[in-house]
């Protein structure tokens, strides 16, 4: 055989590498499993059904972001069915890091595993919000849609603006407002009263508004009060999402005498909220909260 040219042999080599340093790392997945409902509202933003998600009636329940028939329900967020995933063949399976736990090494048995980062643990303002972004854009490139993962982005923060102008128009730029939902139990009702660290006080803010709950920063983003705790934010208002398996624990709580003399609810500066605005989702679910409390508030 006769041996090639070193030039030619050095091209081919260099080639090679240059082919090996552009692949990318992972093929763009296609069947998707999502362990999480913001990972499920994710895919949807990006034109993407998952053949696999966690506890759709909740889901269903409790986000607004409609989805299509025909996805496989694999069980609970925390403890789903390892079987059923791996019976739908999926190339990617999206998992939080605070529900992975002791099923990541059999996850991983089956598919690639993207691990968000919801509640990375840090106490400054924005740092669910900023997760959320990169969670979102980490799925989009994991399903080679992240072009279309920008443009939901930028809709989203051109949303945020034009409602901003819309409550300036209606004079309540620099309003306080407090973001509630439903907390502690049926016998002990309570409320989570969302933090400065959180998503929805950062969307808050992005309104024009002021988160007025000013307690410590919480690893979920919320503390969990009971009604002498808002005396303290009783001047501003009170945005309270209405979940409907809560209605009955929602009613004790209001019934309370504490309640009913609280500054803000005797001068109805109470807004109720539907109970499937999600507070821990993505871009569209930021963007339905963000209407839905703009409506209240005007």
């Amino acid at each position: 055989m006769r041996r090639q040219p070193l030039r030619i042999v050095t091209l081919l080599a260099a080639l090679a590498v240059g082919l090996l340093v552009a692949a990318p790392a992972h093929a763009a997945a296609k069947r998707v499993v999502a362990l999480e409902w913001d990972a499920v509202e994710n895919l949807r933003a990006l034109g993407v059904k998952p053949v696999g998600a966690a506890d759709l009636r909740g889901y269903r329940t409790y986000v607004s972001i409609k989805l299509p028939t025909g996805i496989t329900d694999v069980g609970t967020r925390g403890e789903p069915s390892i079987e059923r995933i791996a019976s739908l063949r999926p190339d990617l399976i999206i998992v939080p890091r605070n529900r992975s736990g002791r099923n990541l090494s059999s996850l991983r048995k089956i598919a690639r595993v993207l691990q968000t980062n919801p509640y990375p643990g840090s106490t400054a303002s924005r740092a669910h919000y900023n997760a959320m972004l990169r969670d979102f854009r980490a799925i989009g490139r994991a399903v080679g849609k992240s072009r279309q993962a920008e443009s939901v982005l930028r809709d989203m923060t051109s949303t945020f603006s034009s409602l901003r102008q819309r409550l300036a128009r209606a004079n309540r730029r620099g309003t306080r407002v407090t973001i509630a939902t439903p907390g502690g139990t049926a016998s002990s009702p309570a409320l989570r009263l969302f933090t400065s660290n959180s998503a929805a006080a950062e969307i808050v803010r992005r309104l024009g508004l002021r988160s007025a709950w000013s307690a410590s920063p919480a690893r979920y983003g919320f503390t969990t009060t009971g009604v002498e705790a808002l005396r303290q934010i009783q001047t501003g208002w009170l945005a309270f999402v209405y979940p409907t398996p809560f209605v009955t624990q929602i009613k004790r709580f209001t019934d309370q005498d504490a309640y009913k003399r609280l500054a803000m609810v005797r001068a109805n500066r109470v807004r109720k909220l539907q109970g499937n605005t999600w507070l821990f989702g993505g871009p569209l679910s930021s963007k339905v909260f963000a209407q839905r409390l703009t409506a209240a508030l005007t």
